[in-house]
């Protein structure tokens, strides 16, 4: 297993290299405003994780202390986080994505609101436990990716304990010791039976059955 640490992309980012085969894999937090707060020390965590496969890069904190620009609009892609984001995907063509959020309480029900693709276009997120919310990534984002590509959005709680730190790593250290996205999902599916068949019935009426969960 090979470890670095680059700030080629004015960025810390580390890259981890396994002798196993396994498909590219990124893992980016802190995309706008003071969400690296909440997300650079999970991901710190895993980029000291001694099993792996494959590459995994690893970027505990995209931006510090940025102004905030949803991700969900052409204006973000545009910015000095978003132009970084996009080189990162485009580089690295990762085949495995997890875009690491942190929300505030206020946030919960915008966020997990039922209407939320009639209000603003997409699906509302699901809360496996304990606040910890999934969801597919930025529709503008994913057609940066491949058809059968593996794409997740983490929301963590900004009120997060140990325990939800702690699920939350469990979660990606799936993404980074697995080689297929079928094994991935079955993990979950098994950890959260209810919680991701919402999900994926979710995944499937936005996109129409066009690509599969997530």
């Amino acid at each position: 297993m090979f470890f670095e640490e680059s700030e080629d992309y004015g960025v810390k980012l580390y890259r981890l290299t396994a002798s196993e085969e396994g498909p590219p894999k990124l893992f980016v937090g802190g995309l706008h405003g003071k969400e690296g707060l909440y997300t650079a020390p999970i991901l710190e965590r895993l980029a000291n994780e001694e099993i792996y496969t494959g590459q995994a890069i690893i970027v505990p904190s995209l931006a510090e202390n940025s102004k905030y620009i949803d991700v969900l609009s052409e204006e973000y892609y545009g910015s000095k986080e978003g132009i970084k984001l996009i080189r990162l995907i485009e580089n690295y063509k990762p085949s495995f994505y997890f875009e690491l959020h942190a929300y505030g309480k206020q946030s919960y029900t915008k966020l997990t609101d039922p209407e939320r693709e009639k209000r603003i276009g997409v699906p509302p997120f699901v809360d496996l436990r304990e606040g910890i919310l999934i969801g597919s990534i930025a529709p503008i984002l994913r057609r940066k990716f491949r058809e059968n590509d593996f794409c997740m959005t983490i929301e963590v709680p900004k009120w997060q304990s140990g325990k939800v730190r702690a699920e939350v790593l469990q979660i990606l250290r799936l993404a980074l010791c697995k080689v297929k996205r079928e094994e991935v999902m079955l993990e979950l599916r098994m950890r959260y039976p209810v919680q991701i068949k919402k999900a994926e019935e979710l995944f499937r009426q936005y996109y129409r059955n066009r690509l599969k969960p997530f």
